[in-house]
């Protein structure tokens, strides 16, 4: 990804000097400032809180699964057919359970992940803000993101693409 990176950068650093437009360019590395943050610290801490309680809950489940399993084995020998489904039934109902809450807290769009984007969303704006106020006051053209290899700011003056769309259109 980072090679990608140097080849935009690259190719517009070449298109620039051809058309002998300034652009001004700079980086910054989301992943150091989402590190270094003080935000960032207190959130983790605020999300590692819940984190515990949602483990806690898991490892209950996993815990009581256990003990029926135990009690199933020590109480085998003594039961009936049907005790024995009914107690494997109990198993099996207690290891779904335990799944569906896994799921609930940390599958894709789970508590967990949204939890995460609702702590981060106030720092992803001020990010952002920043971002943007240095980009005037320093008047850069263009700020890339180096740890997701994107460009995350660009001035409007540089977009063709109603230009583009205009070209196209011309047919």
């Amino acid at each position: 990804m980072k090679k990608i990176l140097i080849f935009i950068l690259m190719t517009i650093i070449f298109v620039v000097g051809l058309s002998g437009q300034a652009i001004k360019l700079a980086f910054i590395d989301s992943s150091r400032i989402m590190a270094e943050s003080g935000d960032t610290r207190e959130v983790q801490r605020v999300f590692l809180q819940e984190k515990e309680t949602w483990d806690s809950q898991i490892d209950n489940l996993t815990e009581e699964v256990r003990r029926l399993e135990t009690e199933l084995e020590t109480r085998r020998l003594t039961l009936t057919e049907t005790g024995k489904r009914e107690a494997e039934e109990r198993i099996i109902t207690k290891m779904r359970e335990r799944q569906q809450l896994i799921e609930q807290l940390y599958g894709e769009n789970g508590v967990a992940a949204q939890k995460e984007t609702e702590l981060l969303a106030p720092i992803m704006a001020k990010i952002r803000t920043i971002i943007d106020r240095i980009a005037e006051e320093e008047d850069y053209s263009m700020i890339f993101d180096w740890a997701t290899s994107g460009l995350i700011y660009a001035k409007d003056s540089i977009d063709i693409t109603a230009q583009v769309i205009a070209e196209m259109n011309k047919n």
